[in-house]
């Protein structure tokens, strides 16, 4: 007789509006997990639970919860207040790896960058019908990828010689909740927004990452990895976990 899996429950979303004296609604999130939590992003609150938890259970632990709850969505609230709405008119200024360049128009051209100095020029095209904020964003995107791929390259060659670890990429990704990733095979990802950030900020994240080639972890031993390579790595580690968030585009 063949052996069937048994297909697990697909998730169920439950939504729970605020009776009034929690000051936010939530939702239930219902799945295969083992574990329950509480996930708070972007203002909303899930509760992420096992099928077997009872809404009853899960409602009373909300309101035991519901300080740290409130505290979080404040916090939460004041970073997205922090972070910057971009600004794409000739004269505004974006940063690179701790410097500020001074954005500059050019109308007419092949449309791309240069840098020259302080300066970054950007061409435009006049038959273009993309709006010019557009033009400017997706340029701007593209020499910053052109920039990361350079940079983060060499410097990621440079630390994995030294700790004589193979590598693959590293690759380019846009994510929202992770600057780098290195996988088990050795494959190393970066979020190239960082080059926004202070080249300090850029040379601990680089080491962070390849250090998990050999500890995939964050174990005693990886911190102490790190800290043979980088021995002033923490203020860059704050740096990120305080102002990473205002790195944009």
């Amino acid at each position: 007789m063949p052996y069937r899996l048994r297909k697990s429950k697909p998730p169920r979303l439950i939504p729970v509006e605020d009776p009034g004296h929690l000051g936010f609604d939530y939702t239930i999130r219902l799945s295969s997990r083992k574990t329950a939590a509480i996930e708070i992003r972007s203002g909303k609150v899930v509760v992420a639970a096992p099928h077997r938890a009872t809404q009853r259970e899960l409602k009373h632990w909300v309101e035991d919860k519901a300080d740290w709850i409130r505290a979080k969505l404040t916090e939460q609230a004041a970073r997205e207040d922090e972070i910057p709405q971009p600004s794409f008119a000739d004269g505004e200024r974006w940063p690179y790896l701790g410097e500020l360049l001074e954005l500059k128009l050019v109308y007419g051209g092949k449309p791309g960058i240069r840098r020259e100095g302080s300066r970054l020029w950007v061409t435009l095209s006049n038959r273009s019908r993309k709006p010019t904020e557009t033009q400017i964003r997706q340029a701007l995107e593209n020499w910053y990828q052109q920039q990361a791929q350079i940079v983060l390259t060499e410097k990621t060659d440079f630390v994995c010689r030294a700790l004589k670890r193979p590598y693959q990429g590293p690759k380019l990704r846009r994510t929202k909740t992770k600057w780098g990733h290195c996988t088990a095979k050795g494959e190393i990802q970066y979020n190239w927004l960082i080059m926004q950030a202070p080249e300090a900020v850029v040379n601990y994240l680089v080491v962070h990452e390849c250090c998990h080639l050999i500890h995939h972890n964050h174990s005693r031993a990886f911190w102490d990895l790190v800290g043979q390579l980088y021995p002033g790595y923490k203020p860059a580690r704050q740096w990120l976990k305080d102002k990473g968030h205002r790195l944009v585009l």
